[in-house]
């Protein structure tokens, strides 16, 4: 493309000295048997991961010294092109720590439980698809640092826990006892904290081609009292400001985080002798996610300037039932 003239092509590559993701492992645990088939473990678990594929990566902003009115197309490290992009580069990394605790009572007598409680933190500079929150990458290309935060797959509180119970025949009476008898229950019990995300904005306030969603400033506490959270507002909105002209905001990535998850699902279940011999059975299940239907509320809109911005306007699924039979023969 001759200089000076508007650009119409863009292109995209393969880093050729692309480098393989490099992950380091720890982990170190206890166990104690505190009695016949009830054990207690706690631990930590640990991962430093390096050159990790990310998204891709745009080559071609204006450097930040040369931000500034008029025509910055000029003033882009390839001007000939109306863009350069690495395709999926290995430039990421991530950390992991965490501590958990584990209670299990293996099934005897009709009964087992399984709990487990995990405190961690996860940090990241790049987001990968389909994560837990809504992150982005890519604040300033020539200040990647700023992308180091909480990753959109940290989840600080964990709690999951099951319990499965056989009902015992409790009467005499054949009819009842084929009836109820023997059916298994399992409850799964599910609460963990709710995803990061990051605040942009809509307007374009650096003339610079960014690499990345424009951040916005932050000029006060993001966060609401709980007691004042509600879902035409979730997060105070007016710590947040469009930059000035010509500059990057300063809102950092993963600034807030959305609303928890909490959900219990039940199994029921039994299998039926259809002939003496047990060759021929009959089996029912039915299965009932968040079966208490409670709220858990996706993400808020995060983008200012945006009609919804701080507003929730959708939530994760339902109650759901499902009911399944299989016989076998």
């Amino acid at each position: 493309m001759p200089v000076g003239q508007k650009p119409n092509t863009a292109i995209s590559f393969f880093d050729p000295n692309q480098k393989a993701p490099t992950s380091y492992q720890s982990n170190l645990s206890v166990q104690q048997e505190l009695s016949a088939g009830l054990v207690v473990e706690a631990g930590y678990i640990g991962n430093n991961s390096y050159h990790l594929t990310a998204n891709d990566f745009s080559i071609d902003q204006v450097p930040d010294p040369l931000m500034g009115p008029g025509n910055s197309q000029m003033l882009r490290p390839f001007p000939q092109f109306s863009n350069v992009t690495i395709i999926n580069p290995s430039i990421g990394k991530s950390t992991y720590h965490a501590g958990f605790v584990r209670v299990q009572k293996r099934f005897s007598d009709g009964f087992s439980v399984l709990a487990h409680y995990t405190r961690s933190r996860y940090r990241d500079d790049v987001e990968a698809s389909n994560e837990y929150g809504n992150t982005g990458s890519y604040m300033d290309q020539y200040n990647r640092g700023l992308d180091w935060a909480a990753s959109a797959s940290d989840v600080p509180h964990h709690f999951v826990a099951t319990v499965l119970y056989e009902i015992q025949p409790f009467t005499n009476n054949s009819f009842v006892r084929a009836a109820l008898g023997h059916w298994r229950v399992g409850i799964l019990e599910t609460l963990q904290s709710g995803p990061p995300f990051t605040i942009i904005t809509a307007a374009n306030t650096t003339n610079a081609f960014p690499a990345g969603p424009l951040h916005p400033n932050l000029i006060g506490d993001p966060n609401l009292p709980s007691d004042q959270q509600t879902l035409s507002r979730w997060f105070n909105t007016a710590a947040f400001a469009n930059p000035a002209a010509f500059t990057f905001g300063n809102s950092p990535r993963s600034v807030l985080r959305g609303p928890g998850i909490a959900t219990t699902d039940l199994t029921l279940e039994k299998t039926v002798a259809l002939n003496l011999t047990g060759s021929v059975k009959f089996d029912v299940r039915v299965e009932a996610y968040n079966v208490f239907n409670r709220d858990n509320f996706n993400i808020p809109g995060f983008t200012l300037g945006a009609a919804d911005f701080g507003v929730i306007s959708s939530a994760r699924q339902p109650r759901t039932l499902q009911l399944g039979a299989r016989l076998s023969f």
